[in-house]
């Protein structure tokens, strides 16, 4: 019997959940098709130009840079995560002819400046941090990463729409491992802790 703390979620509860197998396992019917209809959607709204610099920053397992690449853009793949990062080369290996790369960074830092025609950070993949502070470096770096002229697509929550629909509990089985997920909305976070049960083994983390 293993389990994460709550000492743990307070001081990084992204880097234990999403480095975890289950974090994946979790979120398996995200897929490839949902992504490239996605990703497809935007490209054709923004109309950016075959070869522009693409940054995906918190970039997961690459599903949607894999898109972007085949869009025509030279994608950058960004993110904390070394067991996703892990998924995204092989991902890239495995198409040898896309610009698609994938490197570890911690979102808060510049990655580069004046470099990138558009930023993508999708997936509610913002506001994990406890201070706003840290919040506002990850804008800052955003926007330090992105010529001038350039975009910033920001994939988020409807917060209204979230509460009104939120699912307080519910029980789910993916290849053979149980996940009891509960939700509750506090005045600032929508906290979800995911209780995993596989075989003998159980373990609880945090979004």
């Amino acid at each position: 019997m293993e389990e994460v703390n709550q000492a743990a979620r307070h001081q990084a509860w992204y880097a234990s959940w999403f480095d975890s197998p289950y974090y994946p396992l979790l979120y398996k019917h995200r897929d490839y098709a949902e992504a490239a209809d996605f990703i497809d959607r935007i490209c054709q709204y923004l109309d950016l130009e075959p070869g522009s610099n693409a940054l995906d920053l918190a970039c997961g397992r690459g599903r949607h840079a894999l898109v972007m690449a085949q869009q025509g853009l030279s994608v950058t793949g960004l993110d904390l995560s070394e067991s996703s990062l892990i998924d995204a080369r092989k991902l890239a290996a495995s198409h040898p002819a896309l610009a698609l790369r994938f490197a570890r960074h911690d979102m808060r830092q510049v990655y580069a400046q004046s470099a990138f025609d558009v930023v993508f950070n999708l997936f509610t993949s913002f506001g994990y941090f406890d201070e706003p502070a840290d919040d506002k470096k990850v804008l800052d770096a955003i926007f330090t990463a992105l010529r001038p002229g350039g975009l910033f697509v920001f994939d988020y929550l409807h917060a209204a729409y979230v509460e009104e629909t939120h699912v307080p509990s519910e029980e789910l089985e993916v290849d053979g491992v149980r996940f009891s997920v509960s939700r509750h909305i506090t005045e600032e976070w929508i906290v979800k802790q995911i209780q995993v049960q596989d075989g003998d083994d159980a373990y609880r983390f945090f979004e």
